[in-house]
């Protein structure tokens, strides 16, 4: 299938990156109102079509600063179940990240769940993007059916292929992550929430520098933190 990635600025293509993100999201979506202010001011939304011209992703990002840098700070993105697997969100942030640079922007920055596999994998493997920083409890109790009553701890990322590749020396540690944290937070809140806690005394307590993943001799996905 090939798809067709573009900006969109009319209020019914922001209703459909709306209605995109409600199905994906459910409870916590972007209001059309903002979407329309980062669409004009020097935000991005962006609409994935399919052969159909039928929008089946989308992803809104927004002017933000951090440490005196102008960066491009991608909010939100989601692609419907029934085209997931298919490189859209690999698609979506390449555009993200090739527009920010040719408007004059530093990097392209992100959050992500540092105890989901997936999120960890596509981030820091396929994008090399670099771990700035540790948010604790970031978007606080979401309550919803991705995190459920867990913190939401997130790691700030950011990514410019003018960026140096982060060079593994020697790392003074391998931090697990959890076999399926989605699981755990339905079926085994109290599991889930000791990893929450784990990972908040672990990347809180001094500073850190995230290398990469790699498996542990016993085949556990690790963050290499040197």
């Amino acid at each position: 299938m090939k798809t067709l990635i573009r900006p969109v600025y009319s209020h019914w293509e922001l209703q459909q990156v709306h209605d995109v993100e409600q199905a994906v999201w459910q409870a916590h979506t972007t209001p059309i109102s903002l979407l329309r202010v980062f669409a004009d001011h020097g935000g991005l939304i962006l609409g994935a079509y399919n052969e159909s011209e039928r929008m089946v992703g989308m992803s809104a990002a927004f002017a933000a600063r951090y440490q005196g840098l102008w960066y491009l700070h991608s909010h939100m993105m989601a692609v419907l179940p029934s085209y997931r697997l298919r490189g859209i969100g690999r698609e979506l942030k390449q555009y993200q990240i090739n527009w920010a640079l040719q408007n004059g922007y530093d990097f392209v920055g992100w959050t992500f769940d540092p105890l989901q596999k997936a999120n960890a994998h596509f981030n820091l493997t396929i994008f090399k993007a670099h771990v700035l920083a540790f948010l604790p409890n970031y978007y606080g109790s979401l309550h919803d059916t991705i995190n459920h009553e867990s913190p939401t701890h997130r790691f700030f990322v950011g990514f410019s292929p003018q960026w140096p590749s982060c060079r593994i020396s020697r790392a003074r540690e391998l931090v697990p992550l959890p076999e399926d944290i989605s699981r755990l937070r339905e079926k085994e809140p109290a599991e889930a929430l000791k990893w929450a806690q784990y990972y908040a005394a672990r990347f809180t307590r001094e500073s850190f520098s995230v290398l990469g993943l790699a498996f542990s001799p016993g085949r556990r996905l690790c963050y290499i933190v040197g």
